[in-house]
C-alpha cells in the first residue's frame, strides 16, 4: 500500500474518531430522551447517506440486515448509556471492544487464542472488574451495564462486517435506519417531551457530522489502511470524550475507575501493537 495512500485513510480514521467523540458531548447537553437522540442524528445520517451513495447505499441480504440491526442496538445502548453515567465511562466501556472479538473469533471460528490475546482478555476482564468496583457508589451501575452492553454490540459489528458478502455501507445505512425508526417512534408515541429550537438545531448539526459524515469518513478510510491500524487510531476517541467532558461539564474519574481504564486501554493498544508487527 502506498505510503501517500496510507496517511490518507489514516487522517480519514482520525477525523471520524474526531466526529464520533462529540456525539456523547451532544447526548449529555440536550435534554431529550436518548431514544429521541437516536432517532434525530440517524435521520440525519440516513440523508447523509442517501446524498453521497445513492442507489449503490444499500445492498440488501440477510448478513446486511442483522448486521445491521446490531449496529443499532449499539448505538441506542451507547446513547441511553450517556444518558446514565458519565461521557468517560460510556465510552471506555464501550471500547471494551476487542475484548468481545477476540471471543468471537473462538467461539464461531474456532481459531486459537494467541498467548498475546488470551494475556490481553485476561488483563481486560481484570480492568473491567477494577472499573466497576471503583463505581458501585457512583449510582452509575445501570449506565455502566448498558455502555459495556454497547461494547459487546460494538465487537458484534466488527466482526459482522468482517464476513464474507457483508457490505460495511449497507449495514451502516440500515443501523441508521432502524435508529431512526425506533428513536422517532418513541418520540411520538412514547413520553411527552418539550422540544427547544436550539437543542433540536444541536442534534441535527451532530446527526449531519458526528454520524453521517463520520459514516462517509469512515467508508473511505479504511479502503486505504489496514483494519488493524484503523481500530488503533479510532481509539483515540477514548481519549477525546473523556477530555471534552471535563472541559465543558467538569466529568472526572475516580481513582480505582481510571486504573481499570488504563488497564484496558494498555492491554488492547499492546495487542492492536504486536498483531500489527506479526501482520508486517
Amino acid at each position: 500500500m502506498e505510503q501517500k495512500m496510507r496517511l490518507k485513510g489514516d487522517l480519514l480514521i482520525l477525523g471520524t474518531a474526531f466526529l464520533w467523540s462529540f456525539l456523547g458531548i451532544v447526548t449529555k447537553t440536550v435534554r431529550y430522551h436518548g431514544m429521541t437522540v437516536a432517532g434525530v442524528t440517524s435521520l440525519m445520517a440516513v440523508l447523509v447517506l442517501l446524498a453521497v451513495y445513492g442507489k449503490k447505499v444499500l445492498v440488501w441480504n440477510r448478513k446486511t440486515l442483522f448486521t445491521g440491526l446490531v449496529m443499532a442496538l449499539m448505538n441506542i445502548t451507547f446513547l441511553l448509556a450517556n444518558k446514565c453515567t458519565t461521557v468517560a465511562n460510556a465510552i471506555v466501556l464501550q471500547y471494551s471492544s476487542p475484548i468481545f472479538v477476540v471471543l468471537y473469533y473462538r467461539i464461531f471460528q474456532h481459531k486459537r487464542l494467541k498467548r498475546v490475546q488470551m494475556g490481553t482478555v485476561a488483563v481486560c476482564f481484570v480492568g473491567l472488574l477494577i472499573f466497576f468496583a471503583g463505581q458501585l457508589g457512583s449510582g452509575n451501575l445501570h449506565g455502566n451495564l448498558l455502555a459495556l452492553s454497547s461494547g459487546v454490540l460494538f465487537a458484534g459489528s466488527f466482526y459482522l462486517n468482517a464476513l464474507p458478502d457483508n457490505d460495511p455501507v449497507s449495514t451502516n445505512f440500515l443501523c441508521n435506519v432502524f435508529c431512526a425508526a425506533a428513536g422517532l417512534g418513541y418520540t411520538l408515541f412514547g413520553a411527552a417531551q418539550s422540544f427547544e429550537i436550539q437543542q433540536t438545531v444541536l442534534l441535527v448539526m451532530a446527526g449531519v457530522f458526528c454520524s453521517g459524515i463520520a459514516a462517509v469518513m469512515y467508508a473511505r478510510g479504511i479502503c486505504y489502511t489496514t483494519a488493524l491500524n484503523a481500530n488503533l487510531i479510532a481509539m483515540s476517541e477514548v481519549l477525546m470524550a473523556p477530555l471534552w467532558a471535563l472541559l465543558l461539564f467538569g466529568e472526572t474519574v475516580g481513582a480505582w475507575a481510571a486504573l481499570g481504564a488504563g488497564l484496558m486501554i494498555v492491554s488492547i493498544l499492546y495487542e492492536t501493537w504486536f498483531e500489527s508487527r506479526s501482520e508486517a
